[in-house]
């Protein structure tokens, strides 16, 4: 596994608004991944959600890599699409459309990150849990919602010598 970080959405959201519940445990992720030379990676369907919302410049662009969707993507996105609807509901796949949880998924295994760092537990942590009990992904998803963590990040699973409230400061 590489040291990198796919950024969902929420994370982004929460980044950058100071009213967002998880802004601080994303300042915090933000904050960690600078200082221990963790590649955070910024998907381009990431960059469509984000952008509806508020302008990417609002972003700290110069420290994220940008991580377009190519045929690679694609092709490991229809597979964990098809593996998942043929396991959840008996049908072949998601054809309408698929869903952007299942690109940014693909992305993070194409790229071999060690992590995808989200709010979103509804639908893509979901969405995860399955496919790694499946064993068709290997990255760690970090949940905001559960607050900064370095041990859920960190290579060794340890944590440092702070509390995870002073972390943040």
């Amino acid at each position: 596994m590489n040291n990198m970080a796919v950024l969902d959405t929420g994370f982004l959201i929460s980044l950058v608004d100071s009213n967002r519940q998880c802004h601080r445990a994303a300042r915090s992720y933000y904050k960690y991944f600078l200082e221990n030379s963790v590649v955070m990676l910024l998907p381009t369907v990431v960059v469509a959600e984000f952008s509806i919302v508020q302008p990417i410049t609002d972003l700290p662009l110069r420290n994220f890599r940008v991580l377009p969707f190519n045929l690679p993507e694609a092709v490991k996105c229809a597979e964990l699409n098809v593996h998942h609807y043929r396991q959840q509901l008996g049908k072949v796949g998601q054809r309408d459309a698929v869903k952007d949880d299942f690109k940014v998924i693909a992305q993070a295994v194409v790229q071999q990150a060690r992590l995808l760092v989200t709010e979103d537990e509804t639908t893509l942590c979901k969405y995860c849990e399955r496919l790694t009990s499946d064993r068709k992904i290997e990255f760690r998803v970090v949940k905001l919602s559960a607050g900064f963590d370095e041990a859920l990040v960190n290579k060794d699973g340890q944590r440092g010598l702070l509390p995870p409230e002073k972390a943040a400061d």
